[in-house]
């Protein structure tokens, strides 16, 4: 359901600060002048449902270094330090569940809120994956092409990972223990008999009706979206132990040196979180670490619409994709040298800047999808000549045809006004809010207007108390996320990952590069009338 129909709110707090979502009215539309935002008789170029983020997770995996995250909390004596972890989340047993649930609301949306248009394909800017492992590319695929899912790993008969009755570390969220343990009694998060059984059930995925393109994200290509494959971490995923707790005796700022090292990629660190206390698991091959190969050749296969879900014939993990009546180039940012933040390397950025010159001399509207929104473009591990957000910022000012940006990675929703374009980042599905988002391409009396809307997921709103099926169990994970403890939430205000009015239902106007008709043999883009649909505000 999109949030101009309907949004969710947070109850008031309970004694221990938690929070229950309840429905509430929907969010008019706004300009960034914050006047009402009117769609009148225009052109309709494209039509996009955009999710992020997905981050489809085995969370019982041992690769996972979930015991780190605990130096973030509000009582860390590093807390201020060390900022976001991101290693753990209460909700993370319940991904698969939301992804499904999120794809049942967006085939429910068959036009835009705005214009009425169609929506002709449905855009996912990478983390599709939470640790590059095989058995999460395959669900990842599953869940938006359709068929049978089954979330678990190791041992077919229980639950392995750190949301166990049987672990004693009280720092994680236990559903089902009958003892305590700190976000129960600290925060109030529920107790859910049955849920880790329930998490693990087998369902029948129902599949995007729109086409979908893909885009490459650094947990799709990087372990815990940091460390290269080729470290011997990656072994650690088919292994029978997890690391569950650092050495007795550590210090804060052996912590902070050692998660400094971890994102350096230093061999030393991770040797260092190795010698932690570990606990046994069941292996499983199905976890072993993807090659960049094999996360390409799983998207090709005779149901994927478009062909490979858009990536190259000859395996590149960027490409140009013609879509309705802009020009879609899709580029991979993904450093493979490591490091979470991200940049383009010299062949792609060559490529680009023929595309966009080709875009140019054709007057076509050229919409950029990456993972990585433009200012964390600072990864250059491995290569000083991969290209930075100054030379990224400096060719597309030379290029009219630029227009838009679609992104991810950052878990916010905001919306930056650039030189001559707009920056349109989309929210995760593993954090709060959990949504998607319609962008609608529009253009008119010289004008182009972008139309933003924030699609919520099709779980239970508010959650019932239920752990039958996807849509109960995804509406349990919204919650969740909505009360993550370390989240900088003053006077119970809304999260900042939901960004303001102005970074979720807008209309975004900027000059039409190309008002005049085209010279005589130049094809013009496939465009549509509205569907006078348009609700006015």
């Amino acid at each position: 359901m999109t949030t101009y129909e309907r949004t969710l709110r947070a109850s008031a707090p309970d004694a221990r600060g938690y929070r229950r979502l309840a429905p509430a009215p929907g969010e008019a539309h706004l300009d960034r002048q914050g006047r009402g935002a009117l769609i009148g008789d225009e052109e309709v170029l494209v039509t996009i449902a955009q999710l992020s983020d997905l981050h489809v997770c085995d969370a019982q995996s041992p690769a996972r270094a979930e015991l780190l995250d605990r130096w973030a909390d509000p009582d860390s004596p590093i807390g201020d330090v060390i900022g976001e972890v991101g290693t753990y989340r209460a909700q993370e047993m319940l991904t698969t569940q939301v992804v499904e649930a999120m794809v049942r609301a967006l085939n429910d949306v068959r036009r835009g809120p705005l214009a009425g248009a169609p929506v002709d394909a449905a855009l996912v800017t990478g983390d599709n994956t939470d640790n590059m492992q095989a058995n999460e590319l395959g669900w990842y695929l599953t869940l938006l092409d359709g068929g049978e899912v089954s979330p678990d790993s190791g041992d077919p008969t229980r639950w392995e990972g750190v949301a166990a009755g049987t672990n004693d570390d009280d720092r994680y969220w236990h559903p089902d223990r009958e003892r305590s343990d700190l976000p129960r009694s600290r925060y109030g998060f529920p107790v859910v008999p049955g849920l880790l059984d329930a998490a693990r059930e087998t369902f029948r995925a129902t599949g995007l009706d729109h086409p979908w393109l893909a885009v490459h994200g650094n947990h799709d290509r990087l372990l815990q979206g940091t460390l290269p494959s080729a470290s011997w971490w990656a072994r650690i995923a088919t292994g029978s132990r997890h690391v569950a707790a650092l050495w007795p005796d550590v210090t804060p700022q052996e912590v902070l040196e050692l998660v400094a090292g971890l994102d350096a990629c230093e061999p030393e660190a991770l040797e260092r979180l190795a010698r932690g206390r570990t606990v046994s698991v069941t292996p499983d091959r199905a976890r072993r670490a993807t090659s960049r190969e094999e996360f390409v050749a799983a998207h090709d296969h005779p149901a994927a619409r478009p062909p490979r879900h858009g990536f190259a014939v000859d395996g590149r993990l960027y490409y140009r994709h013609d879509l309705a009546g802009v020009r879609l180039l899709v580029m991979d940012t993904v450093n493979p040298s490591g490091g979470w933040q991200g940049s383009v390397d010299r062949e792609q950025f060559g490529w680009l800047s023929a595309e966009l010159g080709r875009a140019d001399a054709e007057r076509a509207y050229v919409v950029l999808a990456s993972h990585h929104p433009l200012d964390t473009w600072i990864n250059d591990r491995g290569d000083p000549t991969r290209v930075l957000a100054p030379e990224m910022t400096a060719l597309l000012a030379g290029h009219p045809s630029v227009v838009l940006w679609l992104n991810g990675h950052t878990h916010r929703a905001e919306i930056q006004a650039r030189d001559g374009w707009w920056e349109v980042t989309c929210p995760s599905l593993i954090d709060w809010p959990q949504q998607g988002r319609i962008v609608e391409m529009l253009r008119g009396d010289g004008v182009l207007r972008i139309g933003c809307t924030m699609v919520d997921h099709g779980g239970d709103a508010p959650w019932s108390g239920s752990i039958a099926g996807p849509a109960a169990l995804a509406g349990l994970s919204r919650e969740l996320a909505a009360n993550d403890w370390q989240a900088d939430r003053p006077d119970h205000r809304e999260h900042p990952p939901a960004g303001r009015a102005h970074d979720r239902n807008v209309v975004l106007t900027l000059p039409d590069p190309w008002p005049d008709p085209p010279p005589p043999g130049l094809l013009t883009p496939v465009v549509r009338r509205t569907h006078n649909s348009s609700h006015g505000e």
